[in-house]
């Protein structure tokens, strides 16, 4: 299967066929145990829908996790149950000032959607004999504590991403009762019946609600390892201005490490986290004779940093005035905040392949407290249609100024054209923009020339990679009169890895 073929590959061109640990690694057929969508937005009208897919015949245990735009704090999550073959579906909508999450799927969730939780209380409503469960966004990780953020307003819940975790397989296990061992249905209890709704969400939330000992039952004995086979859809709408921007999320297969027994939590828990996985990964080596390479990383985050590394970003870019052109970049890095945020990673210091440090409150001065963001410099190069290009030491004579930028929010939002210019998808949460030389062409995004490396362990030595860890895509609008159209593509991406020390 997947791993089986990667294992391969890296087994022929590392190891002359002998047998590896392989790892972790985006898999190209786009399923996996972590689904990272880089976006969601609810500006102006906007909404983002997004499905989760069960492609196997098991029970799932999955984390779902909103990530603000800043610095990835965490503005909501809940325990997801997948019946097997199960699609749940969800929208991310505005509520008051922030956003919520809205769903009418039967899926089980834990807690239930639509919960009280003050100030923040979600709702349930009755829409044509179904149930539609909306939850408010929170902004406590970043409100509360001892020194909360500069930026405390619930508005940076607008905009950012997501984490979808499987936690692992639901099993009918044994519990604890009264002291008594019983059977305990849990995988039967999320299963959908033959008119859509699952037998018993209830008893899956009261199996986290009673004693201590069935609790433990359901959260380890109940559950086993992840297997993967999760996919995701999702789309960004807005309908008054009648266009829709589709992608994908990122999928990482092989996430969990193969002497992981499960990763099941309590809802409520920022656990699982992305760097609770193997600390093994299989990245792409531009030798000549290697296409795939086995490195071992410092820790479980930086491996998932390894594996979506890459040198640039490459798309169109489409701002034509006479067809109403207009262009957003959307560019996320899932797992900067733990190499960034200096007060919260536990290093204490800025981890590679990031530079600069996210300090949400810093003292700057006697009572003057301020907002330090982490900003990534990077090298833009933008080509029109016929090859002309704007970029430093090439071009027309005269050579323009070398164009660099700094990308400062984990998802960032750019719209192509001078400031002030409306972003295509009308975000205005975390919105920048970048000058557009060219009505039509494409441009590249460098990271890799600013001092971003991060070095591994590998087989042959010390192991070199290049670039930030970047997902995102393109999304391209066009007005016709009273009518608009949307299209998004994914970035392209590429490296310059390379052994850098034999052992």
């Amino acid at each position: 299967m997947k791993k089986n073929l990667i294992s391969l590959a890296v087994a022929a061109s590392v190891l002359g066929g002998s047998a590896v640990q392989a790892g972790l690694y985006v898999n190209p057929e786009k399923t996996g145990e972590v689904l990272l969508f880089p976006f969601y937005n609810a500006d102006n009208g906007n909404a983002t829908n997004m499905h989760i897919v069960n492609t196997t015949g098991q029970v799932k245990a999955v984390k779902v996790r909103f990530l603000e735009h800043k610095n990835s704090d965490e503005v909501l999550d809940f325990n997801l149950y997948l019946s097997p073959f199960d699609h749940f579906a969800f929208g991310v909508i505005a509520s008051g000032d922030g956003a919520a999450v809205i769903t009418a799927d039967n899926s089980c969730t834990v807690p239930q959607l639509g919960s009280p939780n003050p100030p923040f209380d979600g709702t349930q409503s009755e829409s044509n004999g179904v149930t539609v469960r909306t939850q408010p966004f929170v902004n406590y990780q970043y409100a509360g504590g001892t020194t909360p953020d500069i930026d405390s307003t619930i508005g940076r819940t607008r905009t950012g991403h997501v984490e979808v975790i499987e936690m692992g397989v639901v099993t009918d296990g044994t519990g604890v009762s009264d002291a008594a061992e019983a059977l305990v249905a849990y995988a039967t209890w999320a299963t959908h019946d033959a008119t859509g709704v699952p037998a018993n969400c209830a008893g899956l939330e009261a199996a986290w609600l009673g004693a201590d000992q069935d609790e433990d039952a359901f959260q380890e004995g109940a559950v086993t390892a992840p297997t993967g086979g999760l996919y995701g859809l999702s789309y960004h709408i807005n309908v008054e201005s009648a266009a829709a921007f589709g992608f994908e999320p990122t999928a990482i297969d092989d996430w969990a490490s193969p002497a992981a027994d499960n990763f099941h939590t309590d809802p409520g828990s920022l656990l699982p986290a992305l760097g609770q996985g193997d600390t093994f990964a299989v990245v792409k080596d531009d030798a000549l004779l290697v296409q795939y390479r086995e490195i071992e990383a410092a820790s479980g985050v930086e491996a998932v940093t390894a594996a979506l590394m890459t040198d640039d970003l490459s798309n169109d870019v489409m701002v034509n005035a006479a067809i109403g052109g207009m262009t957003d970049w959307v560019v996320t890095f899932p797992t900067k905040r733990v190499h960034v945020d200096v007060q919260e990673n536990g290093f204490g210091a800025v981890v590679p392949p990031f530079t600069d440090a996210w300090i949400g409150n810093f003292p700057f001065a006697p009572g003057v407290d301020v907002e330090v963001q982490s900003c990534e410099e990077v090298t833009i190069v933008q080509y029109d249609r016929e090859e002309q290009v704007t970029r430093a030491g090439l071009g027309f004579s005269p050579r323009p100024e070398e164009n660099i930028q700094s990308i400062c929010n984990e998802t960032a939002v750019i719209a192509m054209g001078p400031a002030g210019t409306e972003s295509a998808m009308m975000v205005e949460t975390g919105l920048t923009n970048l000058a557009a030389t060219y009505s039509e062409g494409w441009q590249s995004i460098t990271f890799s020339d600013i001092g971003h490396t991060m070095t591994v362990d590998s087989e042959d030595g010390d192991f070199e990679m290049n670039g930030l860890p970047a997902i995102g895509f393109a999304a391209y609008k066009v007005s016709n009169g009273a009518m608009s159209y949307g299209n998004a593509a994914e970035h392209k991406t590429s490296t310059s890895h390379v052994l850098s020390a034999a052992e």
